[in-house]
């Protein structure tokens, strides 16, 4: 069973929405980092070389093949989300569905 809130929405549909909108802006920050920073000056978490004598060139290099990805993933979430909370918003042109019509009979 799901809930539905006054407004016709489902609560879970509304969760998974606003999960992929957090995920799509974690992402667009994560990209924007690797397109900016260096390889050598990024954070830990985002894969930071540790060893540049052995590849400095590598080092000061962007990670922008990264920051691709990451803002293709932030793409996928936020159309993603517009779908989940598309499928949420309650009919409005006064129509029903056959089966609760013809049930009230």
């Amino acid at each position: 069973m799901s809930s539905v809130t006054a407004s016709g929405r489902s609560s879970g549909k509304t969760i998974i929405a606003i999960v992929l909108v957090v995920i799509a802006v974690l992402a667009i920050v994560a990209g924007i980092i690797y397109f900016i920073e260096p390889a050598h000056s990024l954070p830990s978490i985002l894969g930071k070389i540790t060893h540049p004598p052995a590849s400095a060139a590598r080092a000061n290099a962007s990670r922008s093949l990264r920051g691709a990805g990451a803002m293709v993933v932030a793409v996928i979430a936020l159309v993603a989300a517009f779908f989940v909370n598309r499928s949420n918003k309650p009919a409005d042109d006064g129509s029903r569905d056959p089966v609760d019509a013809s049930s009230r009979n």
